[in-house]
């Protein structure tokens, strides 16, 4: 038992320190294994919220008379500032469901191969925000305003397309998931990371993605101000604990390997023996 506990143990911290200084192939098979697992914990809340169409209808109902409580105004308004401007409309169709997954993707192959010692903290924040969006999925079935009894909300997607769900691209989705917005959460949680990964001046440019995100998913009558709310809050504190407990790692110039920042100290040491 002595001499397997030996060779077994060094195995395992090489193992260990493999996953805390990942090569770039360990980087794809992470990011690859990450969004498998955050896919199927969606497509698992969506069956168990499949048949939930009563109480999606009740919550929603909950949600307007605490907005209205809390004297936010109806959605409905800043729809039908631009409901009767076409192209306006069509625009933000496609921006709903064409922007989420794809910028997400982009920012995280752009992460994975110019700045990879950022990916840990990346991957922890999304991982966060999402498995909490998808227990609140889970715990609140929510109807979207477009699919609501409550008068004057228009489905722009069927109305004025394109429509993802008659196009078949969005037939996967959940529909009663509108509680919280992980359209705003991963736009939030991305801009911010941005913001401290960049150096550049131009990157507060970046901000224009969760405001624009935010307007696109009331004026399409995809979620309620709650949900924008409860979403901004997930992908902030998302990477605010992300920052706070995942450590950045470091390029090491010898291997071309990330290491982590405690384990710095000793790379130069061994460096000026």
């Amino acid at each position: 038992m002595g001499q397997f506990m030996q060779a077994v143990i060094p195995k395992f911290h090489k193992l260990v320190s493999l996953c805390k200084q990942p090569s770039l192939r360990l980087s794809v098979f992470f990011n690859i294994v990450t969004f498998g697992l955050l896919w199927l914990g969606y497509s698992t809340v969506r069956r168990f919220t499949s048949d939930s169409w009563q109480i999606a209808q009740e919550n929603a109902v909950r949600v307007v008379d605490f907005q209205e409580r809390m004297g936010l105004p109806s959605e409905v308004v800043l729809q039908k500032q631009i409901i009767d401007v076409d192209w306006m409309v069509r625009v933000a169709n496609v921006f709903y469901f064409a922007m989420h997954f794809p910028t997400m993707i982009i920012f995280l192959l752009w992460a994975m191969f110019q700045k990879r010692e950022w990916m840990a903290r990346i991957r922890f924040a999304l991982i966060s925000t999402t498995t909490i969006g998808l227990i609140i999925h889970l715990a609140f079935p929510l109807a979207p305003p477009r699919l609501t009894e409550i008068s004057g909300f228009v489905d722009t997607a069927k109305v004025f397309g394109p429509d993802p769900y008659k196009l078949g691209i969005a037939k996967a989705a959940n529909q009663y998931a509108a509680m919280p917005s992980l359209h705003v959460g991963w736009a939030l949680l991305l801009a911010l990371a941005v913001l401290s990964i960049t150096k550049t001046r131009y990157r507060w440019l970046i901000l224009l993605h969760p405001v624009i995100t935010t307007i696109v998913v009331v004026i399409t009558a995809n979620h309620w101000w709650l949900d924008i709310f409860v979403g901004a809050i997930l992908g902030w504190a998302g990477w605010i604990v992300a920052s706070k407990y995942r450590p950045l790692l470091k390029q090491s110039k010898d291997e071309g390997m990330p290491v982590s920042e405690d384990n710095l100290a000793d790379l130069e040491t061994t460096a000026t023996e």
